[in-house]
């Protein structure tokens, strides 16, 4: 197992860890909650059986009064015959009706409802010994006579209905009493529990973050060594840089001599030789000569924009100079390759703010391609158009097109891969790129598989802002008639 699949292991298994970790404290999170709900019903009751509300054995000696004062008044009223007495007795039934009535909706015990129905069977036998006795007083009868017969009836219903209320009393203390057991244990219960469950809480807790600070550890460790691989990569990427730099300017130190012999041995076959085949190779070994330049060029312009971005020599000129000098560059490559260029210039004619020698490079790069993957006896079509504010220049080629996947990072790979190397856009589209932003343009590329690309970049026809215009610098090409073409030492990428 290599390094890479252990150090990846490990971090599976910490984050597993982790993940475990935190179900277990939101578990110990949630029972921690569902104990605490459970003691606080547990202290509610116990609150509940403390504050039992005592009225009960208030309101059964408040009835009891009632019916021992029904009972009296009915008497004396039998033994004095006062209206006022009748009135008051009839009066202490109803109140006493109406407390019994009451203390059942106040109080719900079960039996309750039973003794309210004796309360009832009790007051219709008052009513019919209270009847009777009035037919005893309407006959005339001695009053202290009816006043002893009332009593003789009264009485043990007067006991019924005290057993009734001593029963009502005993039932609503034996409930207290039941409720203050429960509320004495309930006590006691929470007492132990509290103690006991954080006591477990504190050891759970403890747990879960010792390891999870052994985790931390584990991961600070961990992006402490990322940090120090990172800042080793970047020390390692920063002298490669260097290396990558001081490389270039060595090619491009040491190559220029060497290429202008060849361009100045190219040049005397083209001029002093009689045979057309002899001026041909001359073309050919100027045009190749020209490619590497740049090359060269395009890798340092490459270097300076990823530095400290590309200063350019800006001047207004005509689309149609650079065309002419575009085509005059090309010329050799697509005769060789046996392809026709056909520009279409803008009419009338058009002026863009533009460094020349870059554009040419451009021109070179995009042509170039073109000419490379069109089929022999095909053309490439340079068309320039224009609006308000830019120039725009179309190549199209006639080749094989770019698939789709492929365009979204066609102007970004700056090294081409081994599997794409024969298909060209390598380091020139990325150049091509960054030139014509430079400029304040844009680039981009329409194509469908087997029916040619078209490449299509702008430049601006009025000055970019904070641009300043410095005379372009000399552009190097010889010249001997426009019939026998100009010859521009850059050429396109390969």
């Amino acid at each position: 197992m290599t390094k890479n699949n252990l150090k990846s292991k490990s971090s599976s298994i910490e984050k597993k860890a982790l993940v475990v970790f935190l179900v277990i404290f939101v578990a110990v999170l949630v029972g921690a909650w569902g104990y605490a709900m459970k003691l606080r019903q547990t202290v509610v009751a116990n609150n509940a059986a403390v504050n039992v509300d005592p009225g009960a054995l208030i309101e059964v000696e408040r009835m009891r009064n009632l019916a021992e004062a029904q009972i009296s008044n009915s008497r004396s009223f039998f033994l004095l015959g006062s209206k006022v007495l009748y009135d008051k007795s009839k009066q202490d039934k109803q109140n006493l009706m109406e407390a019994l009535s009451s203390f059942q909706k106040k109080y719900p015990l079960p039996q309750i409802p039973e003794i309210v129905r004796r309360f009832d069977a009790i007051q219709t036998q008052l009513q019919e010994f209270f009847e009777q006795g009035m037919e005893f007083r309407e006959k005339q009868t001695e009053s202290k006579i009816v006043g002893q017969f009332y009593q003789s009836k009264a009485s043990p219903l007067l006991k019924q209905m005290n057993d009734n209320l001593d029963e009502m009393k005993n039932l609503h203390n034996v409930e207290i009493n039941q409720v203050q057991a429960e509320s004495r244990a309930a006590a006691l219960g929470v007492e132990s529990q509290i103690p006991e469950g954080m006591a477990v809480l504190t050891g759970l807790l403890a747990v879960i973050f010792l390891g999870m600070s052994v985790l931390v550890v584990k991961v600070l460790r961990e992006r402490s060594r990322q940090l120090a691989e990172r800042d080793r990569l970047v020390a390692e990427a920063k002298n490669a840089v260097q290396a990558r730099d001081e490389f270039i300017s060595a090619i491009n130190h040491d190559f220029k001599e060497p290429l202008e012999h060849l361009n100045q041995i190219a040049e005397i076959l083209t001029n002093f030789s009689e045979s057309s085949p002899i001026q041909d190779s001359g073309e050919l070994v100027k045009t190749a000569v020209a490619e590497i330049e740049t090359l060269i060029k395009d890798i340092c312009d490459q270097k300076m924009a990823d530095q400290a971005g590309l200063t350019l020599r800006l001047d207004q000129m005509g689309i149609d100079d650079v065309l002419d000098d575009a085509r005059v560059m090309m010329q050799p490559l697509a005769k060789q390759k046996g392809i026709r260029l056909q520009f279409e210039s803008a009419n009338p004619p058009v002026l863009a703010f533009m460094d020349k020698e870059r554009v040419l490079r451009v021109m070179a790069n995009l042509v170039g391609n073109a000419i490379k993957f069109s089929p022999k006896n095909s053309k490439v079509v340079v068309k320039v158009r224009s609006d308000q504010q830019f120039v725009n220049i179309a190549i199209t080629d006639s080749g094989p097109g770019i698939p789709e996947n492929k365009i979204p990072g066609l102007f970004t790979q700056f090294w081409q891969s081994r599997k794409t190397a024969d298909q060209g856009a390598g380091i020139g589209l990325a150049v091509v790129k960054t030139i014509v932003e430079a400029h304040g343009g844009t680039i981009r590329v329409d194509s469908h598989g087997g029916s040619g690309s078209t490449f299509t970049f702008s430049l601006p026809k009025r000055r970019p802002a904070g641009a300043e215009l410095k005379k372009a610098a000399p552009i190097r090409y010889t010249t001997k008639s426009r019939a026998q073409s100009d010859v521009y030492t850059d050429g396109p990428t390969v």
